[in-house]
């Protein structure tokens, strides 16, 4: 095997490590500190310039924690709001002028929702017909709208404090934040295996290419190689389906 060779099958063997570690960075990922304004953005310190599709899926995951603390912060202002002696709809107008300056999607959906409800104030409805509504057409963040909904429905028939109920609401939404960064920590192990197990046969066919054995030849041209070759194909889709259904399944357990 010629020099160059070598060292292409050295560098193709040293990607198995440090696909292991996501690229340098799925283990030891910083978890994104808690905004401290509306529409701030959750930092990450990556190494090097990760790719789009690397940003866009580290979003993905650390976004629910954040999220749902800046969902938390806005019940926090809106209790706050009601015990200073605002009335539930200036309150919302308030809100809805605050988190419009922000620029996340969490900032445009709260933005959003404060403002339907004081316009079906302002045209003879309720706050609780207006968060209904949002709800209905922002299911991703459904449980929210809703469970304000009945905070309001009921502070309106028994008398009971609003801002309490609110604080209550934010503490769940709170705890349901970190319960999102202790599983992404938990989970950044699970990840790194099923990332190497995806991989990994990509890897063995290149070198096995690289060092002569020719495996494609084997797997393209010989009866017993086809068999293999989709035998392997299904498993690693069964590898890459079961996987990603295991992540999911246990993500989802977790309340939003």
């Amino acid at each position: 095997m010629s020099p160059a060779l070598a060292v292409l099958a050295v560098l193709l063997a040293g990607a198995a490590p440090w696909l292991w570690l996501g690229g340098g960075n799925a283990g030891g990922r910083r978890l994104p500190m808690p905004p401290g304004r509306p529409g701030s953005q959750p930092h990450d310190a990556p190494a090097g310039r990760p790719s789009r599709r690397t940003l866009r899926t580290r979003r993905e995951r650390t976004n629910h924690a954040a999220d749902t603390e800046e969902y938390a912060k806005f019940l926090r202002q809106l209790a706050a709001l009601l015990r200073a002696g605002t009335g539930p709809a200036a309150a919302f107008g308030l809100l809805a002028e605050l988190w419009a300056q922000g620029t996340t999607g969490t900032a445009n959906d709260l933005c959003s929702g404060a403002s339907r409800a004081l316009a079906q104030v302002h045209t003879g409805g309720t706050l609780q017909q207006g968060l209904a509504a949002h709800a209905a057409t922002h299911p991703g963040n459904r449980r929210l709208w809703t469970r304000l909904a009945w905070c309001l429905a009921i502070c309106e028939e028994s008398g009971a404090a609003l801002a309490e109920l609110l604080d209550t609401l934010a503490e769940d939404a709170e705890t349901a934040a970190d319960m999102h960064r202790a599983l992404h920590s938990a989970l950044a192990g699970p990840r790194a295996t099923s990332r190497l197990l995806t991989f990994l046969p990509g890897i063995g066919l290149g070198l096995g290419q690289l060092l002569g054995i020719n495996p494609l030849a084997v797997l393209t041209t010989h009866p017993a190689g086809r068999i293999a070759l989709v035998a392997g194909a299904c498993l690693w889709l069964g590898n890459r389906f079961w996987c990603g259904r295991m992540l999911r399944a246990i993500t989802n357990k977790v309340p939003s």
